[in-house]
């Protein structure tokens, strides 16, 4: 089973990583109350991501009975949590609250996100690099589902400090200012709110 990892981001937020490597037919070999579940994909990569989902949530709960429903603007809802779900490539992420709003984004790492970086990255922003670039990126991707109700576009939100493990931004309608924490790895670039306290 290649979950990779489940960790107490705060008292009440738990975050969990899974690395896709099973097909859906095995994933329902390794979790049988999944085969109970209406799929609503017919390709095998989607399959897999329904199925890593909820794989994690059973998992960082120990409640298979747990559902996870969306609201007609597509945010996911879970009973009795905060939640926010995000895929890349190989990988799916789920971060869990029972009192904290939450949100997590999961980008695979690639230079694809410099063709497209004038369309998300405010003249009065700076990210340099690549690496700078994605993990901009995917921090306003996390923003925009913590505060899904703002509709935010991309040049709502600002960037206003970058260190090696968090960035700051500001949503631009609220004039709020909120920590994003940040990891980047060989294959993706991982952000979510809230961050631990120690950092």
């Amino acid at each position: 089973m290649p979950l990779k990892e489940i960790r107490d981001v705060t008292s009440h937020t738990r975050l969990g990583l899974w690395r896709m490597d099973e097909t859906a037919a095995e994933m329902l070999e390794l979790f049988p109350h999944l085969a109970a579940l209406e799929m609503p994909f017919k390709n095998e990569g989607r399959q897999r991501e329904f199925y890593s989902i909820r794989a994690l949530l059973a998992t960082m709960t120990g409640n298979k009975s747990l559902l996870i429903g969306h609201l007609p603007s597509g945010r996911p809802v879970v009973e009795g949590y905060n939640v926010s779900i995000s895929h890349t490539r190989g990988y799916a992420a789920l971060i869990l609250s029972e009192s904290e709003d939450v949100a997590v984004d999961i980008e695979q790492r690639g230079d694809r996100v410099a063709r497209i970086a004038r369309k998300f990255i405010r003249p009065d922003e700076e990210a340099a690099t690549i690496e700078q670039m994605l993990t901009l990126w995917s921090a306003k991707e996390a923003l925009y589902k913590l505060h899904s109700e703002d509709n935010l576009e991309y040049f709502d939100m600002r960037l206003v400090s970058l260190s090696p493990s968090r960035l700051l931004i500001e949503n631009m309608k609220r004039g709020q200012l909120v920590d994003i924490r940040h990891e980047l790895t060989s294959d993706y670039v991982l952000t979510y709110h809230p961050i631990e306290t120690t950092i």
